[in-house]
């Protein structure tokens, strides 16, 4: 996978992401990509065949690697990032940045995980806070008028309290009726 981890002299490529299932080979690796997973069959060294099928639930992400060259041009891969940098999977081998940012968000959004950008150091970083499906972000503040009285409802808020007068204690002893 050394190539796709360094784009800069790759060949353009591009999987359909509402095209699928792709057929892939790269480098004796065949990858059968999904919107569900994927499957990857190679051999290994001592000539025995593997097949590992993986569910979209074990990729971190689609992750974005842009390298520039020595002429100043930027190269984008979009790939299936795994724990395991043999099980990445590339997607989108590109220089066209709208190409690029259309099937990022695609894939994204058809695989249900998050969008990474991987830095020079090798890092992968989330664009957004994600738990799961869910943007984790601060909350809007949905009732802004309502800054002086916090605990009162609308129709309540429209009336005056009222004002206690003079106050009169009233006793009195129990009277028990007998037979």
């Amino acid at each position: 996978m050394a190539a796709i981890a360094n784009p800069a002299g790759a060949s353009p490529m591009r999987l359909d992401p509402y095209k699928a299932p792709h057929k892939v080979e790269l480098h004796g690796t065949s990858y059968k990509v999904d919107v569900t997973g994927a499957v990857v069959k190679k051999t290994l060294g001592c000539g025995l065949p593997l097949s590992m099928a993986m569910p979209a639930k074990a990729f971190k992400g689609i992750a974005a690697r842009a390298i520039e060259d020595a002429q100043g041009k930027v190269t984008v891969t979009l790939e299936l990032l795994h724990h395991d940098p043999d099980l990445c999977i590339p997607l989108l081998v590109a220089d066209n940045l709208d190409d690029v940012a259309a099937d990022w968000h695609s894939w994204s959004r058809l695989m249900k995980l998050p969008m990474l950008i991987v830095g020079p150091d090798d890092v992968a970083v989330s664009i957004r806070k994600q738990l799961g499906e869910i943007m984790v972000e601060t909350p809007w503040e949905r009732r802004k008028r309502i800054t002086t009285i916090k605990h009162r409802p609308n129709f309540l808020r429209r009336r005056k309290p009222g004002v206690v007068g003079e106050v009169e204690k009233i006793s009195a002893t129990e009277i028990i009726a007998r037979r």
